[in-house]
């Protein structure tokens, strides 16, 4: 471990991050004026991204407060850290609530009109019923991160799991709204557990990064005892996205509903189809294999390379 505090190892990267912010907001706010439609498209893809780490984070922590696992003690306040940016998350929201009609196809009344299904998904999909649904998930899981974190010192059982509980029955409704809802006539009732295990992938993923990265400049490098569990949850949680995802093709696959499997062969053709195999070998198989072994679990740099694989993997899909 190297010398130095934390917050004077931090305080570099955070002026530059400060810097950074800055100019982003003005080439943001450029955007926005030259190229709407291009700039909300990219804003929530960004949201959806950091959003995914952060509740993959929260969600970490609450299984952490649940099974009381030594494997949580040495990242926990980082994943605190991680599920405090979800009231920043809900923020951020406001944006693309302004911008609905430059994203999603549903705001135009010819188009839902266009197709019989449509037509009966047009009363879900309105602006302020998805305003309305959107509001509540995130000002709840907002609240229910602030009362988790607030007492480090404490577990909160109980609370951990009315949050997992309004987790997973948020992003049931998020996951439609924010990502299904782009093709309205696709429709899966799983696409919400597909994003849940994918968030907890990155939200775990993010954290060995960061704790990798903190290891070498300003607190203790995490135990190679600790980083062995940790790297067997991280195995954990990219197998159970696998698993999901290749579930949900099967499902549609099976059933041959031409609405839903036209959803998968659209994604199987051209460059899609590179993105998809580039997902089954990188985000899957590579961090599987690599997680066997104990030489790369029981050293932290070697674990947050893994880590960091399945991150960018992450970002891709999204």
């Amino acid at each position: 471990m190297s010398g130095g505090t934390p917050a004077r190892v931090l305080r570099g990267p955070l002026r530059a991050g400060l810097v950074a912010a800055a100019v982003l907001a003005i080439a943001t706010a450029v955007g926005a004026v030259l190229a709407p439609s291009a700039f909300f498209n990219a804003w929530l893809v960004a949201w959806l991204l950091w959003l995914g780490v952060a509740l993959g984070g929260l969600a970490i922590l609450c299984v952490h407060h649940l099974v009381h696992g030594r494997w949580g003690r040495s990242v926990r306040p980082l994943l605190e850290a991680v599920a405090r940016t979800v009231p920043l998350l809900a923020v951020a929201f406001v944006p693309l609530a302004l911008g609905l009609a430059h994203v999603y196809p549903w705001t135009d009344d010819a188009f839902m009109a266009s197709d019989p299904l449509r037509v009966h998904k047009a009363a879900y999909l309105a602006a302020t019923p998805f305003l309305l649904r959107s509001a509540a998930a995130l000002v709840l899981w907002s609240v229910l991160a602030w009362l988790l974190t607030r007492d480090p010192s404490r577990l909160r059982p109980g609370l951990a799991a009315a949050t997992l509980i309004a987790y997973f029955l948020g992003i049931t409704t998020g996951g439609v709204d924010w990502v299904l809802s782009l093709e309205p006539s696709m429709s899966t009732s799983a696409f919400g557990l597909a994003l849940a295990t994918g968030h907890g992938a990155a939200g775990l993923a993010f954290v060995l990064v960061l704790a990798a990265w903190l290891g070498r400049r300003a607190r203790p490098p995490v135990e190679a005892d600790r980083a062995h569990d940790l790297g067997n949850v991280l195995l954990a949680a990219v197998m159970l996205w696998a698993y999901i995802a290749f579930t949900q093709m099967l499902l549609v696959w099976a059933a041959d509903i031409p609405r839903q499997s036209g959803w998968y062969l659209e994604r199987s053709e051209g460059l899609w189809n590179g993105v998809s195999w580039a997902l089954i070998a990188l985000h899957f198989a590579a961090p599987f294999l690599l997680l066997l072994f104990r030489v790369v679990k029981r050293r932290p740099a070697r674990l947050a390379g893994v880590a960091a694989l399945v991150l960018v993997l992450h970002a891709v899909e999204v």
